[in-house]
């Protein structure tokens, strides 16, 4: 049998996207051995819930947040284990629980970025080094998780993330967002919360007021919701901009095809992260990225190429470029296309399903992406 212990499945995010990814590959491999495999969710609403690949259904169990029942099931399940994927580092001490149980099982844990960044806890690290692998969404936190955690880098493998299938297909008519008709639009995607501060979104706002003197029909769209939405609504206020700047909650993904498909570029200039597959939903629809010069986040989007890269908090820098790119169409579709060819070339689900196991089954090496 095959576990796949994940935070969440159904929520909206990055994290729970590859989560959902990683799940089917599992399901593969536990068919193509004649075996079974058994997903669940920490954190998804107690109960058997689905979700679909493409056209492929998949099935998970959630546990509310309830620790005693996950406990219960995991004691229960352990003994017949063959592997255990964690998809987040806080889950990797359960693995070293269930090797307690069943000196044969090898579990692998997941990395996405920050959360690995800085040494964890005696027992998280612990947990980690007895893993048998840890997959990381880019060298760059790949590196990091070995310097902060002490882990062997043999044992480190670059496992970026994808797409869903078919993403950036079909139409998109019918959204009922409040978009202005016209103007040309920027957009963010991201959560809004205080713990996360990281994201840029306060630089952009504090930007707009320069890149409205050259480009006055701009507007700055931001799709997500939090706890610190209402500091960056006070902010938008106090940069007199309140009116330029639509703070849009969570969207369906619907709606969220409407707003790339509409947006001129996107932009998030953060210093916090390990991928960021919201880059890749926008480049695979064509349009430019300004994004941070931190974290993994150079490792694919191409200064000059497909984007721009700049510093954290440099609020001329990031308006400059902006102007820039809403000023020249012609350099907005070339880089556009530049992108939308990298997420062609790189980040479909069948090459994440083949890098991950190949890894799981022991045969990536160096020129898949191993460390070290």
């Amino acid at each position: 049998m095959i576990l796949g212990l994940f935070t969440a499945l159904s929520e909206i995010g990055g994290i729970q996207q590859l989560s959902r990814h990683v799940g089917a590959v599992l399901q593969q491999m536990a068919l193509d051995r004649g075996g079974s495999c058994l997903l669940l969710g920490f954190n998804d609403n107690p109960g058997i819930h689905s979700y679909t690949i493409g056209a492929d259904p998949f099935t998970f169990q959630g546990f509310g947040r309830n620790r005693a029942r996950l406990v219960a099931c995991l004691a229960g399940v352990a003994p017949k284990l063959e592997m255990a994927y964690l998809g987040h580092p806080h889950l990797a001490p359960l693995g070293l629980s269930m090797r307690l149980l069943n000196r044969r099982l090898q579990y692998w844990v997941a990395a996405h970025g920050i959360e690995v960044w800085s040494p964890l806890s005696p027992v998280r690290r612990l947990a980690l080094c007895q893993a048998r692998g840890i997959t990381a969404v880019s060298a760059f936190t790949a590196e990091r998780v070995v310097q902060a955690q002490g882990l062997d880098p043999r044992k480190v493998f670059f496992l970026p993330p994808a797409l869903e299938p078919g993403f950036a297909n079909g139409r998109r008519a019918g959204a009922s967002l409040p978009l202005p008709p016209q103007g040309r639009l920027i957009l963010t995607v991201g959560r809004l919360i205080s713990s996360e501060p990281g994201k840029g979104i306060d630089t952009v706002i504090r930007a707009l007021p320069k890149v409205l003197s050259v480009v006055p029909d701009a507007f700055y769209v931001v799709v997500g919701e939090g706890n610190d939405r209402a500091r960056l609504e006070r902010l938008a206020q106090e940069s007199n901009v309140r009116d330029r700047v639509l703070f849009l909650g969570e969207q369906s993904l619907h709606d969220l095809k409407e707003c790339y498909s509409r947006c001129c570029a996107f932009v998030m200039p953060s210093r916090q992260e390990g991928f960021g597959i919201v880059f890749l939903e926008a480049m695979a629809f064509g349009r430019p990225i300004i994004a941070g010069n931190h974290g993994g986040t150079p490792e694919f989007v191409q200064d000059g190429v497909t984007g721009f890269l700049v510093e954290y908090d440099r609020v001329n820098v990031l308006a400059d470029r902006l102007i820039r790119l809403l000023q020249d169409d012609e350099l907005c579709r070339r880089m556009g296309d530049a992108g939308r060819r990298a997420v062609e070339a790189n980040f479909s689900f069948e090459q994440f399903r083949e890098r991950l196991t190949r890894i799981l089954d022991g045969t990536a090496g160096v020129a898949s992406g191993q460390i070290g």
